[in-house]
């Protein structure tokens, strides 16, 4: 029997919105009220949707698309039309390229009945306005326009299932103020359901005997090689990915954004590969016979530009894993496509390693064996510079610092720039699932806000936000989100005065790439926060000490060297194989 909808009476189309929002298990409301989406906050007044009040729209946007990433549940991100297509927008693109279930609220303050005549910020895309659906369509796996109480509620269902099911994203609902402003009859027709009656079980798997033959595939390989993507962070698949390269013996790199798939401290792993990879990881890859390839799109930054030496097809064998079907085949031709989620995929790959395919014991020492040779042999994860004593303070010395301070309980957000490449290149992950970053679209801004919805998902973890000045600069009003909420998060600030990825770039013809020095933990402490400022590397771990152990926002700004570059990051793929 189905069960019943909770709209049972008349009532106002958002209250029957927000209804549509319990019966998905949503927690929080993250925007600004602003035009018709004011009505939306009335109607949550007595909900359990909680509301998040930040100071602009681009931090509401993240930490929704944070929330769905680990959550699987949408992040609701609300606000104006006007200012959801211009300061909204950052969320949704690193939904859409990452694959983390959104929805999206907006309207087109366009007055009805006078919409078609232009009015004050009037988004219909009729003339003298401009086009809220149109920019949406642009940006989102789903996008509709709503015109009446009726339609606006099942749409609203149907949004939350294109974000959920199958290759996960944002969806958008653009409320015209004609369905705002009706009235929600449950008795009329078109008929309205409960909700979860609208989703569907994705989760079945291939085939027996296609699982089968991809495993004897990978057990009979001289060197099998696993590549995991974010597709197993998006499954919550990390205990399945620990088990099956446990069982096979094989070396997991994973891509940049996949970062943390395995918890980088683990025998099997060798860190990143591709372009900000690990020599041993690429070495690896590109020695291998056989890949299994999991939760990835294979992106050109993730296989060195499609380096034939590091993945070829012709002279090596592909297993790719992926819910959605578009995505095997899609930048290399795949041997062996199995569609479908990956944690459950490989949870009946795991079954068969056990009782059927099974693995013989020396096989699996040996590959381990020289997984921890090779690694031993390249210094996995290791630099000269970590134990640099020079201020400015190198970021190698920095992260390295960090990473001996923290444990396996601290979860970290990454902003985009040289910071995100220095930290996925150099530090090493304690735990799976720990390292969070903007690594599908890559906007600046990212670390502040994503650090915020972490917290807010795990209240019992560490969450620390690493970013440099140019991004930290962006979206430092979510400090205040982090006071007004009680939000304690730790924001570590590479701050070298420089846009260092714009700045390395440019050599010799410097440009609009660096700035006046700026004292950030000053304006933190100004904000209601902890500021720190540090100069000397061997006052960072007390730093960090002094500002977990105190439950409250803090930021630590340390300055760091500009002459450090991304460039010495890159893998140098022909150097390398060379040696």
């Amino acid at each position: 029997m189905t069960e019943k909808s909770t709209i049972t009476n008349e009532m106002n189309t958002m209250e029957a919105v927000v209804k549509v929002l319990e019966e998905s298990e949503i927690e929080y409301l993250f925007g600004m009220p602003g035009g018709y989406m004011g009505e939306l906050y009335d109607a949550i007044y007595d909900s359990s949707v909680k509301p998040i009040l930040v100071r602009h729209e681009q931090i509401a946007s993240i930490m929704a698309e944070i929330y769905g990433r680990l959550t699987g549940k949408p992040g609701v991100f609300t606000a104006q039309g006007a200012w959801t297509i211009t300061n909204g927008l950052m969320g949704p693109l690193e939904a859409i390229q990452g694959s983390s279930p959104m929805l999206i609220l907006t309207d087109m303050t366009d007055n009805a009945p006078y919409s078609h005549h232009g009015s004050y910020q009037v988004g219909t895309g009729e003339y003298g306005g401009y086009d809220v659906k149109k920019v949406m369509e642009a940006t989102m796996k789903y996008s509709t326009v709503v015109h009446n109480p009726a339609q606006a509620v099942q749409s609203v269902q149907l949004a939350i299932k294109h974000a959920i099911e199958g290759n996960r994203g944002p969806a958008a609902i653009v409320f015209h103020s004609s369905a705002i402003n009706g009235k929600v009859n449950p008795n009329a027709s078109p008929s309205i359901y409960n909700t979860k009656k609208y989703f569907v079980n994705q989760y079945n798997t291939q085939d027996k005997n296609l699982l089968s033959n991809a495993l004897v595939k990978l057990k009979n390989a001289h060197n099998p090689f696993i590549i995991a993507g974010s597709g197993v962070k998006v499954s919550n698949g990390y205990e399945e990915l620990q088990k099956i390269a446990e069982l096979l013996g094989a070396p997991v790199g994973t891509t940049a954004q996949g970062k943390s798939a395995i918890k980088e401290t683990h025998p099997n792993s060798v860190g990143v590969i591709g372009n900000w990879g690990q020599e041993v990881g690429n070495k690896l890859l590109s020695e291998s016979d056989v890949i299994l390839v999991i939760g990835s799109k294979l992106a050109p930054t993730d296989t060195c530009n499609h380096a034939k030496e590091l993945i070829d097809p012709e002279r090596q064998t592909l297993i790719q894993i992926d819910i959605e079907p578009k995505h095997t085949s899609w930048t290399f031709p795949i041997d062996i496509p199995i569609v479908g989620d990956a944690k459950n995929i490989l949870s009946d790959m795991i079954t068969l390693l056990s009782d059927e395919v099974k693995m013989d014991v020396d096989t699996v020492k040996k590959r381990m064996d020289r997984i921890t040779n090779m690694k031993d042999e390249m210094n996995f994860m290791y630099a000269e510079e970590m134990n640099s004593d020079e201020k400015p303070i190198k970021p190698q010395r920095l992260l390295k610092e960090i990473n001996d301070f923290i444990d396996e309980d601290t979860m970290i957000t990454l902003d985009a720039g040289e910071n995100r490449v220095y930290t996925v290149h150099y530090f090493k992950s304690k735990a799976p699932g720990s390292i969070i970053l903007p690594g599908s679209a890559g906007g600046m801004g990212y670390a502040v806000p994503s650090a915020l919805a972490t917290k807010l998902v795990n209240p019992n973890k560490k969450v620390m936000a690493i970013a440099g000045d140019g991004g930290f600069a962006m979206t430092m009003n979510g400090l205040i989100t982090a006071v007004q909420y009680n939000i304690p998060i730790v924001t570590v600030v590479m701050n070298n005065s420089a846009l260092g990825w714009v700045k390395n770039a440019q050599g010799d013809r410097l440009i609009a790439s660096e700035f006046k020095e700026t004292n950030f933990a000053e304006m933190a402490k100004s904000m209601g926060c902890l500021g720190y400022k540090v100069e000397n590397p061997n006052d960072i771990q007390s730093t960090l000490e002094k500002a977990f152990s105190s439950g409250k926002p803090a930021v630590i700004d340390v300055r760091t060297t500009d002459k450090e570059s991304y460039q010495k990051v890159m893998y140098d793929l022909a150097t390398s194989l060379e040696d």
